[in-house]
């Protein structure tokens, strides 16, 4: 298969997760307006990981109901958006801890676009990666609105790669090209699954893969044709090679503290 870039991209979706996650990158949360459904256990180590914590508008309040009902110290650096979710209850105690709440007012950006351009802004000197909390579950249009701007801000990795992450598992983009992928990692009760899907959410591709149950040489895939889901991993390291981007999203076997 021809593809513009012979350069293999290494990813590691579980090192959010690892006791050294600046192995490979630097991580920065941005929290969305969806319940936070994991054991706090998970979002400890998350917020530990990350050296930028924001609050996408109503995302404050998610952590806010979180901090006051595990008693947990989990802090935000901002809080980002048109603030037309964010409750008086969660506003006053962010700005009790010295939060910057920052009201953005533009109705043609969302909240979480205002939160990624603060994180990924012109005054940016390495590359960082982003950690989305709340980004899938809810309402359909909603977590295809957040798919659209998964597509949207990843137009490429030279700010950092950007990762999904669900009570279920970790979704992200994969440019085309060639991606060599961490399919198997266990880091204090977090397990990656053996369940992935390759979905071409935003148009036709031709994959080949290697380190899946099914794997493929030169396969067409697209919506209303063939599409890959519940493939299972079957090595540590699962490669794939795709000629446009196209989703990659891999599931928790376990968590647990």
């Amino acid at each position: 298969m021809s593809t513009s870039d012979d350069v293999e991209t290494i990813w590691h979706p579980a090192d959010i997760f690892s006791d050294e996650p600046g192995e490979h990158q630097k991580y920065a949360l941005i929290v969305l307006n969806q319940p936070l459904k994991l054991d706090i256990s998970f979002y400890r180590k998350i917020w530990a990981n990350c050296s930028v914590h924001i609050g996408a508008d109503g995302g404050a309040n998610r952590v806010h109901d979180l901090v006051k009902s595990e008693q947990e110290r989990l802090p935000l650096d901002l809080v980002i958006g048109d603030l037309d979710s964010l409750t008086s209850q969660a506003r006053s105690f962010w700005e009790g801890q010295d939060v910057k709440v920052l009201h953005d007012p533009d109705q043609y950006s969302t909240d979480f676009t205002k939160s990624v351009q603060h994180v990924w802004s012109t005054e940016q000197t390495e590359p960082i990666n982003i950690v989305v909390l709340g980004g899938l579950g809810g309402r359909v249009d909603q977590g295809i609105s957040v798919l659209h701007h998964l597509y949207m801000f990843q137009k490429s990795y030279d700010s950092g790669k950007m990762f999904l992450l669900s009570s279920e598992g970790i979704t992200f983009v994969l440019k085309s090209g060639k991606h060599k992928i961490k399919s198997r990692a266990s880091f204090r009760g977090v397990t990656l699954g053996e369940n992935v899907g390759i979905i071409p959410l935003k148009e036709p591709s031709i994959i080949s893969t290697n380190g899946l149950e099914w794997d493929v040489t030169n396969w067409q895939t697209e919506f209303g044709g063939s599409i890959s889901t519940s493939n299972h991993v079957k090595a540590d390291w699962v490669s794939i090679e795709t000629t446009k981007d196209v989703l990659f999203t891999i599931d928790f076997a376990t968590l647990r503290e």
